[in-house]
């Protein structure tokens, strides 16, 4: 029922400035221990007493290492003052040498204020010196105590050269705490403060995850697990952590200072990973122990099969009907639904029947899958099945809407062979699908002043070399899907071709479009106005998907008035939608899933009115983001008003969140939500007037939302962010910009690093 995995990476950083990431039970877990012990937090400071932060009476000496559960302390100040119990004395002419194992680099200046305490009350004032440590090799807990009790001050950090930023809180009569994992590879901790920084404290310790994690019990009614682990030396208490068997994303399940822990939020049939950590008295909390893998299940009962000839019943504004052929061993079906194929199912049911309906309309497409669930287990995963959008539409999924009805001309498919007909008569009949469809197009009314259309009834194939040019005044819908085949060659910019092609053109109309495969450019569409595209599917496996520029001229925006209504994108090989010199952008949704680049870029664009952006793994690996600006993207006549408008964006793994870069900005996203991202969740370089969350946004980390600038261009300026709930993250300011405020920011296990 239980087995042991192999040991996962430790999960924490080398540094990090918020510190290691832990949940909200560990953390207060860890500040519930050290109350007792007297180590003071800032906005207790003021009244703290001089009480050691180690128990021993004598500091423990660096060469010797630092035992389990111990703490290795110094106190900064002036020589002739007081010194915290159980710390080494450090004075402002402390300098290092091999036989003590620490000091500064280089003589400083001290200042004592007489109060709170022994160690806070004086301190040293570097700029730029350091503090080594001599240590034996391995990963260390470090906490930095800095504050002045009559000053403020604007303390930087840096650990082992990772830099930790601007330690909060910097006001008079208050005392950072920072703390941080790093590691120790060449028998030296390196520290070094500066920027008007003071050194009040600095503890090292030094805490391993408990060994011999099992599972003691393993009940099914009701069930349970009891999970047991051995007694670590120097423990205060153990944290549980579990997570669903691979996901990797660990919760706390409870502390205890025993070593073991019954767990009772488990389901039947279900498999997790649980790990432990230990907490010492000095409040350090340790990494994950090995990973074990615990089965909630009966040995003697068989797993159900997975369902089969999953099925969409029905797909409409009021409801989405799913079903499947079940397995009588089977006592209940889950199911869930992910944005993705591959990945990020959440369950959204449980159900005894062979049916599900989600009521409501669907405003993604969504997948879905069942698995089916007994005593002895989980039954494997069926291939899910995609449903449609139906938030549009009185029929449901929009391409149902999709008909010929009212068609100027059409185009079939009979066997092996297409049909392009206008007014009843034969244009052409061919065997490929893309002169057809162009013989339907070239069909209608030359030097029309209206729109007239063509529909296409059926899915075919295309080449990647070629495209279907849609002049003025033209609507082109698609009732199925283009699959575009070939193009082995990398994506390229200087080819302009696309499956849809609008070029120098007016009043064009793309109602339906569903295309796979590896175009170049799903749509291509260059100094064009008045388009208006409507449901987009690019399920893609390369090349790019919809681009939209008016680069004959960069000097004027002669791409105007573009609409796009609903757009799913996924697997291109760079970006999903990309704009460059446009007036005038108007688009409801737009859902990135797994995009080589960004999902939505918008370059030298400007007033522009997005609903939705949805980024599921977009830009991955990259420095580009789920919603990026631009190359002077909002700029008009050299000024920023507000004319980038983003009702809501979410970010769900993938590269960044946001991006805004080169001289960009004049933008309002109201809504967001932004999460685990591979890089900074936000990077605003160089960009002026953005608000961030004018209504309200969650991001938690790891990647932190940070102000830059490059020398190129003018300095970041105003800045806001507002109504911000932040969770294992930081906004880092770095260099100062001009105006960065930040208003209603609601911090767990966060850090603002802003210049004042």
């Amino acid at each position: 029922m239980s087995s042991a995995s192999t040991p996962r990476p430790r999960p924490l950083g080398r540094t990090s400035t918020r510190g290691r990431r832990r949940s909200a039970l560990a953390t207060a877990a860890a500040l519930a221990l050290l109350a007792p012990l007297g180590v003071a937090s800032s906005t207790a400071a003021s009244t703290a007493t001089n009480t050691a932060t180690t128990s021993p009476a004598s500091a423990i000496q660096p060469a010797d290492g630092i035992p389990p559960g111990e703490v290795l302390a110094f106190d900064f100040g002036c020589a002739g003052g007081p010194v915290a119990e159980g710390h080494h004395e450090v004075t402002e002419s402390t300098l290092y040498d091999a036989e003590s194992g620490f000091g500064l680099s280089a003589p400083v200046a001290c200042r004592d204020r007489g109060a709170p305490d022994a160690m806070r009350r004086d301190f040293v004032l570097a700029g730029g010196e350091q503090f080594q440590v001599d240590l034996p090799d391995g990963e260390y807990h470090v906490t930095v105590i800095s504050g002045d009790e009559i000053a403020s001050n604007n303390t930087q950090l840096t650990v082992q050269g990772e830099f930790q930023g601007s330690l909060s809180p910097r006001g008079s009569g208050e005392y950072a705490e920072h703390s941080v994992y790093t590691e120790v590879t060449d028998g030296s901790l390196v520290l070094e403060v500066f920027g008007d920084g003071r050194f009040n404290g600095v503890e090292i310790s030094q805490v391993a995850p408990p060994t011999g994690l099992e599972a003691a019990e393993v009940s099914t009614e009701p069930p349970s697990a009891t999970l047991a682990w051995d007694e670590a030396i120097g423990a205060a208490a153990y944290t549980l952590y579990r997570s669903a068997h691979g996901e990797q994303d660990f919760q706390a399940v409870g502390s205890t200072e025993g070593t073991s822990l019954l767990d009772e939020d488990v389901e039947l049939g279900y498999s997790y990973d649980y790990a432990v950590t230990q907490t010492s008295a000095a409040g350090a909390e340790s990494g994950h122990s090995e990973v074990l893998t615990v089965s909630i299940v009966d040995p003697e009962v068989a797993a159900p099969s997975a369902p089969q000839d999953l099925a969409l019943e029905k797909a409409n504004p009021s409801r989405t009907t799913i079903s499947w052929t079940g397995d009588d061993a089977a006592d209940e079906y889950h199911v869930y639904r992910s944005l993705n194929a591959d990945r990020g199912f959440e369950r959204i049911a449980e159900t005894t029947d062979t049916t599900h309906t989600s009521p409501g309309e669907a405003e993604h497409n969504w997948y879905y899958t069942v698995l089916a669930v007994n005593p002895g287990g989980v039954s494997e995963r069926p291939d899910p099945l995609l449903a449609p959008v139906t938030a549009r539409g009185d029929n449901g999924n929009p391409f149902e809407e999709c008909t010929t009805d009212g068609a100027d001309a059409v185009v079939t498919r009979h066997g092996d062979t297409w049909r392009a007909v206008n007014d009843g008569e034969t244009v052409l009949e061919t065997y490929a699908m893309v002169e057809a469809m162009q013989a339907a197009v070239d069909s209608l009314t030359e030097g029309r002043t209206e729109q007239e259309s063509v529909v296409v009834r059926g899915s075919g194939t295309m080449t990647a070399d070629a495209a279907v040019d849609l002049p003025s005044h033209t609507s082109f819908s698609v009732c199925g899907t283009i699959h575009v085949a070939g193009n082995e060659s990398n994506f390229s910019y200087e080819d302009h071709t696309g499956v849809v092609r609008i070029r120098h053109a007016e009043d064009v109309a793309v109602p339906f479009l569903s295309v796979t495969g590896n175009p170049n450019f799903g749509v291509y569409l260059r100094t064009s106005s008045d388009v208006h595209f409507g449901q987009m599917d690019l399920r893609l496996s390369g090349g790019h998907g919809m681009r939209i520029d008016s680069r004959d001229d960069d000097s004027v925006r002669e791409a105007r008035d573009i609409t796009i209504d609903d757009v799913y994108v996924s697997g291109t090989q760079t970006h999903g939608v990309e704009t460059y010199g446009v007036d005038g952008l108007t688009i409801g949704t737009v859902t990135a899933v797994d995009t080589g680049h960004a999902g939505l870029l918008l370059n030298d664009t400007v007033n522009a009115d997005i609903e939705r952006i949805v980024g599921d793994g977009a830009a991955a690996g990259t420095g580009y983001a789920t919603f990026r600006t631009a190359n002077r993207n909002g700029q008009i006549d050299g000024e920023y008003p507000t004319n980038i408008r983003v009702g809501e964006l979410i970010a769900d793994g993938g590269g960044r969140g946001f991006f805004c870069v080169s001289e960009s900005g004049g933008v309002e996203i109201e809504t967001l939500e932004i999460r685990d991202t591979g890089s900074n969740a936000m990077l605003i370089e160089n960009c002026h007037n953005i608000t961030v969350a004018s209504e309200e946004g969650y991001v938690s980390g790891p990647g932190d939302l940070r102000i830059s600038a490059r020398s190129e261009f003018a300095n970041t300026s105003d800045i806001r962010f507002a109504n911000l709930t932040l969770e294992d993250t930081a906004i880092n300011e770095s260099p100062c910009g001009e105006n960065i405020t930040a208003e209603n920011i609601t911090l767990i296990d966060s850090e603002l690093n802003l210049c004042e």
